[in-house]
């Protein structure tokens, strides 16, 4: 009576073998060049935005301008940073200089101001507990305000080696894409190991999810905050670029929207500098930027596209909290992943399996 062996614990083929060592050395390799490729993923993002505003643009200039794809490259590079890039450096100067001057300005209109006025009439049982200063709440927020602008324009004078570096990745990032950028995504798109279907829904939904994040949402918030500061430097109002920056930040969150900055800086005007220029805020903030949105953001996203704005809300900010910057386009794609991968996990699990 012969005894059959024990069976091994691990047991594995040449294919496996295989599959192990090759996948472990792919993903170390991408890990290092994810290392290397980390101090430009800010550039690099930039750029990849830009390509995607300006792509429709591109089409018409390989179509009826330039058929050579590294001359069309060129001229929309070109286009790009004339019309987005260089007015963002001159506007982010701007702003650094109007920060620098808002905060002494301020302090001194509130030591010549009553404090009667700045008061806030509040119950007697309230002030018990929480007594508010407006002075000392308006002083503070722009100080800090102040704080954090000249402390970024300060890293960005200090590091201008890397500035101007990270400057030209972006500027052969914007060259690259334009030229090859349609070829690599189908690439990228063929080399994923996954049914044809699932592949193409997913590049469907990170497409529409970018197109929504940086047409519908940051193109508009831009756009927005230009009109904005347009109408407050023409009402006389201080730092007109910083209260445009803040407009655009405010067109980012749901609902609300651009009304957070316009109407509380009415109010400030109407009892600063008169009802003239208080009206002529309001409305030029409802009408012009406000109205903007309704305008704007159905033709650049397109009308088919229904998506979650509050999930968007949500992955804008929480994205730009987590990774910085970069998670203003990072964390929206992120949820849109998860949001498709779960779709496609339901849809699978009600499959009904082969037989065997």
């Amino acid at each position: 009576m012969t005894q059959n062996p024990a069976p091994k614990l691990l047991r594995f083929d040449k294919a496996q073998l295989f599959n192990f060592f090759f996948f472990g050395i792919l993903f170390f390799l991408l890990y290092q060049l994810l290392r290397i490729m980390a101090p430009f993923l800010g550039p690099i993002l930039l750029a990849s935005t830009l390509v995607l505003i300006f792509y429709p643009m591109h089409c018409w200039i390989r179509r009826r301008v330039v058929e050579n794809r590294t001359g069309a490259a060129v001229l929309s590079t070109a286009t790009a940073v004339l019309t987005v890039v260089l007015p963002l450096l001159v506007f982010g100067w701007l702003l650094l200089r109007e920060s620098r001057e808002l905060y002494p300005r301020t302090s001194q209109w509130l030591t010549n101001v009553s404090q009667a006025q700045l008061e806030i009439p509040l119950p007697q049982t309230i002030r018990e507990y929480w007594d508010l200063d407006l002075a000392d709440v308006v002083t503070a927020n722009l100080k800090t305000l102040q704080e954090n602008i000249t402390s970024s324009g300060t890293v960005v004078l200090r590091n201008i080696f890397f500035f101007l570096v990270g400057f030209v990745v972006m500027l052969a990032s914007m060259f690259v894409l334009f030229r090859d950028g349609e070829r690599f995504l189908n690439w990228l798109i063929d080399i994923i190991p996954m049914d044809q279907e699932y592949k193409h829904r997913i590049a469907n939904q990170l497409y529409t999810t970018a197109m929504a994040v940086v047409r519908g949402l940051l193109l508009t918030a831009a756009i927005q905050g230009l009109i904005g500061a347009a109408g407050y430097w023409l009402a006389g109002v201080p730092a007109p670029a910083l209260f445009g920056m803040l407009t655009s930040l405010a067109a980012l969150v749901p609902f609300v929207g651009t009304g957070l900055v316009w109407a509380p800086l009415a109010a400030v005007m109407y009892f600063w500098k008169g009802a003239q220029t208080g009206l002529f805020v309001l409305l030029w903030g409802a009408l012009a930027v406000g109205l903007l949105d309704n305008i704007l953001r159905p033709v650049l996203i397109g009308r088919g596209a229904k998506l979650p704005i509050f999930l968007l809300f949500l992955g804008i900010f929480g994205g730009l909290k987590v990774y910085g910057p970069i998670g203003i386009l990072l964390g929206p794609l992120l949820v849109s992943c998860v949001q498709v991968f779960l779709q496609i996990y339901r849809e699978t699990k009600n499959m009904p399996h082969p037989a065997p």
